[in-house]
C-alpha cells in the first residue's frame, strides 16, 4: 500500500513544490503592480491552454493551465517574450461605473507602460522579494514551532591521517568555535563551510585549552553518497570527525524567529552566490545545479524517505513529509528568487536594468531593442535549461562520460 501511495506522490510532490514557489513569485509581481494601479490581464499557473479559469471583479483572468511547470502574471501593455501572443487590450479606469456586482468588460487599472520606470522597477523586483519573504516566513515559523537544534560545543573527535585537517594542525579535543567567519553552534555549520569550499582555503578558529587557535585547511573534493536520498554529490572534505555536546532544541520567540529566518535565508543566498562564483571561475561544474528534473527527483526521494519508514504511523509520515516539503519549498524559493535577479533579459534582473537605464537617462528603451534583448535572453535561458536538464539526467540515471 505504501508503495502505491509513493508512486502516486511521485509527480504530485514535484508539481506542488514548483507550483507553490512560482505562485509566490508571481503574486509578488501582481501585488506590487496592483499597488501602483496597473491593470492585470491574467494570472496564470502553468503554460498553454487553461483547464480552469475564472475572471475576478477587476477583469483579471485567473488561470490554471495544462502544463504545470512555471507561470506568469500578464499586465496590460507589458512587453512580452517573442514566443508569447500580444493582444491589444483596452483597460477600464477604477472609477468606471458598473451595476451591482457586474464584472468589468476589460481589466481595471492603467496599462503597465503608463507606470514610470521606478514603479516598473519595483514591480520587477516584487517577484524575487516575495520569494525571499516566503522563505524568511517559513524558517521563522519552523523555529517557533519545531525549534532549532543547538549544541553546547562542537569538538573534534578524530582527525584523519594525512588529511587537509591534519596538515592544518587540527587535534582531537579541539573545540571549533568559528568556520569561514561564521560562529559555530552545531556541527552542520562546520560541515557547510567545508563542503562548499573544495579547493579553496577555509579558516577555522578552535579553542584548545585556554588558547584560541586559528587554523587554515583546504578541503579536498570527494564524492559523497547520501544513502537516505540515494544521491551522490561532490563536496569538500578536510578529514574531521566531529562530536556535539549537550544538544538541545530551542523554540524562538517571534522576534528571534524573524531574525533566524533572515539569517538562514541570507546564508542560503550566500551559498548560492558562492556556487555561482565557483561556476564562473571553473572551480565547479554544472553538476552543482538542478533543473525541473532534479527537483522532481529530489521531491520523489524525500517522499520515499518519509512514506517508506517502518514503525511510524501513516499520519506521522504525512506530517513529516509536509514539513520537509515546506522546507524544500523555502530553499527552492530562495533559488528562484536569486536566479531571477540575474541581469539577463527575460528574467526580472534584465527588466530591472532596463528600468534603471530608462530612469537615469529619461529615455524609453526602444521596443525593437527590448525585443532583441528578450530574444537573446530567451535563447540563453533555453540553452542553459538544456544543459542543466542534461546534467540532471546524467545524475538521475548514473551515466558517465565513458558510458
Amino acid at each position: 500500500m505504501t508503495d502505491v501511495i509513493s508512486m502516486l506522490f511521485w509527480p504530485l510532490s514535484g508539481l506542488v513544490l514548483i507550483s507553490i514557489v512560482i505562485t509566490v513569485h508571481e503574486l509578488g509581481h501582481y501585488w506590487v503592480g496592483r499597488m501602483f494601479g496597473a491593470a492585470v490581464e491574467s494570472f496564470s499557473i502553468g503554460f498553454g491552454r487553461s483547464i480552469l479559469e475564472r475572471t475576478d471583479r477587476r477583469g483579471t483572468r485567473w488561470r490554471l493551465n495544462w502544463m504545470p511547470l512555471g507561470g506568469f502574471v500578464k499586465f496590460v501593455g507589458e512587453m512580452q517574450a517573442p514566443t508569447d501572443t500580444r493582444d491589444d487590450i483596452v483597460t477600464e479606469p477604477e472609477s468606471a461605473p458598473r451595476k451591482g456586482k457586474a464584472k468589468p468588460a476589460h481589466p481595471v487599472g492603467r496599462p503597465y507602460t503608463d507606470l514610470n520606470p521606478w514603479k516598473r522597477l519595483a514591480v520587477s523586483l516584487g517577484g524575487p522579494a516575495a520569494n525571499f519573504i516566503f522563505a524568511i516566513g517559513v524558517f521563522a515559523a519552523m523555529s517557533m514551532t519545531l525549534g532549532v537544534s543547538q549544541a553546547k560545543e562542537v569538538s573534534v573527535l578524530a582527525v584523519t591521517a594525512d588529511s587537509p585537517a591534519s596538515r592544518a594542525g587540527f587535534q582531537p579535543g579541539d573545540i571549533v568555535v568559528e568556520a569561514a567567519g561564521r560562529t559555530v553552534s552545531r556541527s552542520y555549520d562546520v560541515t557547510q563551510a567545508t563542503q562548499l569550499s573544495a579547493g579553496e582555503a577555509v579558516t577555522y578558529r578552535v579553542q584548545r585549552g585556554n588558547q584560541l587557535v586559528t587554523l587554515t585547511a583546504t578541503p579536498k573534493e570527494e564524492t559523497v553518497r547520501n544513502e537516505d536520498l540515494q544521491v551522490s554529490e561532490k563536496v569538500g572534505r578536510v578529514g574531521l570527525e566531529l562530536a556535539q555536546r549537550d544538544i538541545s532544541i530551542r523554540q524562538y520567540n517571534p522576534i528571534e524567529a524573524v531574525g533566524y529566518g533572515i539569517t538562514t535565508t541570507g546564508d542560503a543566498v550566500g551559498a548560492t552566490v558562492n556556487v555561482l562564483r565557483r561556476l564562473v571561475t571553473g572551480k565547479d561544474g554544472l553538476d552543482k545545479l538542478s533543473g525541473p528534473v532534479g527537483i522532481f527527483n529530489l521531491a520523489d526521494k524525500v517522499t520515499d524517505l518519509h512514506l517508506k519508514r517502518e514503525n511510524v504511523s501513516f499520519v506521522q509520515k504525512i506530517i513529516d513529509l509536509l514539513i520537509s516539503g515546506i522546507q524544500l519549498a523555502a530553499l527552492l524559493s530562495i533559488g528562484v528568487g536569486f536566479f531571477n535577479l540575474l541581469p539577463i533579459p527575460v528574467l526580472d534582473g534584465g527588466a530591472a536594468i532596463m528600468c534603471v537605464a530608462e530612469g537615469v537617462t529619461g529615455r524609453e528603451i526602444p521596443e525593437n531593442v527590448q525585443r532583441i534583448g528578450l530574444t537573446i535572453g530567451l535563447a540563453c535561458l533555453a540553452s542553459f535549461a538544456l544543459l542543466v536538464t542534461g546534467q540532471d539526467l546524467i545524475k538521475l540515471f548514473g551515466w558517465s562520460a565513458g558510458s
